[in-house]
């Protein structure tokens, strides 16, 4: 049974992953991400039993949980974007990889992930720093919800935060793609 060490003398390993820097980089923002998206899955858990709650309120007590609507928009924030940096990790993310897979073979595969990744990493940081931007001004205006007044910033501050590590994961991705794509190293070989 090989090793890592044996697949690292071998050539296996991507060539970035050589570094230690960049894997210990890469470590970090993968446990960072790891933690985002428990927190992620905790509030998913969380609203399922709250929708429950509110259901079996409204229909089998007739008491409604007041302001559900907005506590559920509010999460609905950290769901999304705290999981999406892990999610891109290990490419759970709905891509077309029919034309990327059998048609671009090599360097140019690697090529072409550099450039839509390039292309994902300048959307999510113009979303990165405008959802920033806004977070800061409703927790400077004090902007609060209509029904239970709470306030709106740690919802939109989800939003850039989960954008800023998914655009770090972008930049890692580059990188690595690029050396490979500079190295030549099949797609096969990186398994």
């Amino acid at each position: 049974m090989r090793g890592k060490s044996a697949d690292f003398e071998a050539g296996k390993i991507p060539v970035l992953m050589r570094l230690a820097h960049f894997r210990y980089i890469e470590e970090v923002a993968a446990s960072i991400e790891t933690g985002m998206n428990f927190a992620s899955v905790v509030l998913i858990m969380f609203l399922m039993f709250f929708a429950t709650g509110e259901v079996a309120g409204r229909y089998i007590f007739n008491q409604p949980i007041p302001g559900h609507v907005e506590i559920t928009e509010q999460l609905m924030a950290a769901v999304v974007f705290l999981g999406i940096a892990y999610t891109q990790r290990v490419g759970g993310h709905i891509r077309m990889e029919l034309f990327m897979m059998r048609v671009i073979k090599g360097r140019m595969y690697h090529f072409a992930e550099c450039l839509t990744i390039f292309l994902s990493l300048v959307v999510y940081a113009v979303i990165t720093i405008y959802s920033f931007k806004t977070a800061m001004h409703s927790l400077s205006v004090h902007d609060t919800t209509a029904y239970l007044y709470w306030p709106t910033w740690p919802s939109k501050l989800c939003i850039s935060i989960g954008s800023f590590f998914l655009c770090v994961r972008f930049i890692l991705q580059f990188f690595q793609h690029l050396c490979q794509a500079l190295a030549g190293i099949e797609m096969k070989d990186l398994t």
